[in-house]
């Protein structure tokens, strides 16, 4: 990834499941011998209910975004996922998703858990003091209004919901009211 800022209105978006809604990529990391990348920071409208796409060998992260609740039915227990809420559990088991209340928009999270590991964290944004966010590390804006002040820019870009701003060595700043997620990958070993 080598932009600092994605903008999720300008990125493509492809069908998931059995059309069972949209999803768009916001970040990837580095790619295994087989071509598939060791994580990924997507987010998915999930449009019906039925099942999660397997992948095995992954671990993931879910947060509903938009939308009042997603109940998740993992391998027999079932989790009634509010707005802003993260789930961690793995990508390989049978999930069912069940819509209650109508669609949902979700950030999702992918690490292949052999090399790499992941951590959401959702944080209230403010107007005096930005997260910090070092390598491999994203803010994703989940709800309210944020700035932007990206490493070279002379003006603050103004964001938007699912927007996503990628850390560094330069630590981009991000100020608002509203929440985001701050999205950590490491490798391990």
């Amino acid at each position: 990834m080598t932009n600092s800022l994605v903008r999720f209105a300008s990125l493509p978006s492809r069908s998931w499941g059995s059309n069972s809604g949209r999803a768009k990529d916001l970040a990837f990391g580095p790619k295994d011998s087989t071509g598939a990348s060791r994580w990924r920071l997507s987010a998915a409208t999930v449009e019906k209910s039925g099942p999660f796409t397997t992948f095995p060998g992954v671990d993931r992260i879910t947060v509903p975004v938009e939308g009042e609740l997603l109940v998740l039915d993992v391998e027999g227990t079932e989790h009634a996922m509010e707005r802003l809420r993260p789930l961690r559990y793995p990508g390989d088991v049978p999930v069912q998703a069940s819509l209650p209340t109508g669609e949902v928009t979700v950030l999702n999270t992918l690490v292949n858990r052999d090399s790499f590991g992941a951590a959401v964290m959702v944080v209230e944004l403010s107007k005096k003091n930005s997260p910090s966010l070092g390598a491999d590390q994203f803010l994703v804006l989940l709800q309210g209004s944020a700035k932007a002040f990206l490493p070279g820019e002379d003006a603050p870009e103004d964001l938007e919901l699912l927007d996503t701003v990628a850390g560094g060595a330069d630590q981009p700043k991000v100020f608002g009211r509203g929440f985001a997620a701050v999205v950590s990958f490491y490798p391990l070993g």
